[in-house]
């Protein structure tokens, strides 16, 4: 072992020690938020999460996220994170937003699993970052020369949403006070007759001016005017000569392609702290400025596994190039930047509880099986940066400056994985709903004037393998109420059947059985998983891609035609054998989901010459 390895072995064992020792505040339980709102949303939202009860999950995506708790989230070198702030500078410009980030990520994660080792680091990484923090509030990786350059506010954006996030699962004072004192000097710091916030952050401000979305919730968690009034400044900063003009331009012309420099992540960012805007405030053309942006995306500029950008900006419409490029400094830039994917998620999260539309679940799902669960590696937990259709996943070869495997995606890609149990199941309406079809059980409250009943919906399926699902729906009492199954989009022969009744589905929409439900009945669900051909949306191409239920399959390298998967490291169990006439010739096919495709670092490709699929006899 040489001088430099001995060293770095030390001080690991040091790192190690510091976390290992470190005592965990009581800081309350599972599954319970603490504060009290003291502003609440003028608009009430249609879709409210279930609670999820993690001792009886399993079944494809807790296996996921599984991986993303084991081999991420429990092996991220906190220090690595944290030294930033306890040495100031950083070494690069928006290393602050990494801890943020993790204690997102670990809040959303302990809430549905309660991992007390995650919450052990969680706490640790919470009161160390805490400790850092300045006499005046500031929490930035900055030397005071530097403050408020670049993507100083940024970092400040993600130390609130990790701390608030924290905060809201433990009831954790200290984390609101943090968050209090960076509100505070934010508020000294910009506004009228003071620095501009458009001028001192990135990407047409875009970046700095994301510090919107916390600030909403700093705001409901306080009920303190002045962060209400910053938010505010916020909004009309865009709309400043330099500003990105973000509402004007998408009531206007609604292409986000013409939005300041098309900076996807920072942008979508922005608009997630504008859906939170109209939450609080109920202002109309906040929530019509969105919806027209994701009209725009979705149907000019999203990828066929649900995410969009390519080298980090929309592209002008229809142009989806789906493969990774160099550019003139020899970086490698590709579409579907992994924090862009989150981001797009997050957007069509608060959009579905918003208004309860069918049309953001079915992105929500599309996204998730895709683009997000690809970016992944399941065998050790790092992110791909860039997801091409084409090509590969470099796995954990953009690290910012910090090793090993962290940039700005490795640290968002968990936050969405971790997401995943807030749009499973829920009501709508006041309806229990599912919209995953994923093993597990969620409890659902529906109120009724002064009797409450607890309803808890308990599925059991291998889906995606299949499409037969058995959903238990246990309440204390007969109760009549409606409960409304997803339908996705691809599902044409959707069944579900309740005491030898059926109920046939119509993909796209939500299905509601309403009837008097007993202590414990039986919904019985049948879908086909057909394979479907689905056109290349990038303009000129003759390519297809090959789509199973909710999932884009993929050609990859290193599975054998006839051995099939590799036989050592392979994680998953889904491969999928047909034949196609292509090109005039009959051909064998055998392809995996495209979220396990790639994990070997084999080339796969998603985008096919046009085929005609056999049927099986």
């Amino acid at each position: 072992m040489n001088k430099n390895s001995i060293v770095a072995f030390l001080l690991f064992i040091l790192f190690f020690n510091a976390e290992a020792q470190y005592q965990s505040p009581k800081t309350g339980s599972l599954n319970k938020e603490y504060p009290i709102l003291i502003k609440e949303n003028i608009v009430k939202d249609k879709f409210v999460p279930a609670a999820f009860n993690s001792d009886k999950v399993g079944g494809y995506l807790y296996e996921k996220m599984k991986i993303n708790l084991e081999k991420r989230l429990l092996q991220i070198d906190l220090e690595s994170i944290l030294t930033p702030y306890k040495k100031r500078p950083g070494v690069q410009e928006w290393t602050g937003e990494h801890i943020g980030k993790f204690l997102h990520a670990a809040a959303l994660q302990y809430q549905t699993t309660g991992d007390t080792i995650l919450k052990r680091r969680m706490d640790y990484a919470a009161n160390s970052l805490i400790a850092t923090q300045l006499a005046d509030g500031y929490l930035g990786t900055y030397l005071d020369k530097d403050r408020w350059t670049s993507w100083d506010v940024w970092s400040h954006k993600y130390n609130m949403v990790g701390l608030l996030a924290y905060y809201r699962i433990t009831g954790y004072k200290p984390a609101l006070e943090s968050s209090k004192k960076m509100g505070d000097l934010l508020c000294s710091t910009f506004g009228k007759n003071k620095k501009d916030i458009i001028a001192s952050g990135t990407h047409v401000g875009m970046a700095a001016t994301s510090i919107l979305e916390p600030m909403v919730e700093l705001y409901r968690l306080t009920g303190e005017s002045k962060y209400l009034d910053f938010c505010n400044y916020i909004v009309s900063a865009w709309e400043q000569d330099n500003g990105p003009k973000i509402v004007s331009g998408l009531l206007t012309h609604g292409s986000v392609f013409k939005i300041a420099n098309g900076k996807a992540y920072e942008m979508m960012a922005n608009l997630v702290g504008l859906l939170e805007m109209y939450k609080l405030t109920g202002i109309e053309k906040y929530l019509i400025a969105v919806q027209n942006a994701w009209l725009d995306i979705s149907t000019k500029r999203l990828y066929l596994h649900g995410s969009t950008s390519h080298d980090e900006h929309f592209r002008d419409d229809h142009i989806l190039n789906p493969s990774g490029i160099y550019n003139n400094n020899s970086k490698y830039r590709g579409p579907a930047e992994g924090c862009v994917t989150v981001t797009w998620m997050q957007m069509n999260l608060l959009l579905l509880k918003i208004t309860g539309e069918q049309k953001y679940a079915q992105q929500l799902e599309t996204t998730m099986y895709n683009a997000l669960l690809a970016a992944q590696n399941p065998n050790n937990g790092e992110v791909c940066y860039y997801l091409p259709l084409i090509g590969r996943k470099r796995y954990g070869e953009v690290t910012h400056g910090i090793l090993p495997d962290i940039s700005c995606c490795a640290s968002s890609v968990p936050r969405g994985i971790a997401l995943i149990p807030s749009f499973s199941a829920g009501t709508i309406n006041n309806s229990p709903t599912v919209i995953l079809y994923s093993s597990g059980s969620f409890r659902h409250t529906l109120f009724s004037g002064q009797k409450n009943t607890d309803v808890e919906l308990v599925i059991k399926t291998d889906f995606p393998l299949s499409g037969k699902i058995d959903i238990a729906v246990k309440s204390p009492k007969k109760v009549k109420y409606a409960v409304l199954l997803n339908v996705p989009a691809w599902a044409d022969d959707f069944i579900a059947e309740v005491q030898g009744i059926k109920y046939p589905g119509k993909a796209g929409t939500f299905l509601s059985i309403e009837r008097e439900w007993g202590v414990e009945d039986h919904i019985e669900v049948n879908m086909g998983m057909p394979l479907t051909v689905l056109p290349d949306n990038n303009k000129g191409s003759k390519l297809v891609a090959v789509k199973r239920g909710p999932q884009i399959l993929a050609l990859d390298d290193n599975i054998d035609a006839v051995k099939g998967l590799p036989e050592k490291r392979w994680i998953g169990n889904q491969v999928y054998k047909f034949s196609a006439k292509q090109l005039g010739l009959l051909k064998n096919f055998i392809m995996v989901p495209l979220a396990d495709a790639g994990q070997s670092m084999a080339d796969y490709t998603v985008l096919i010459d046009s085929i005609q699929i056999v049927p099986e006899k």
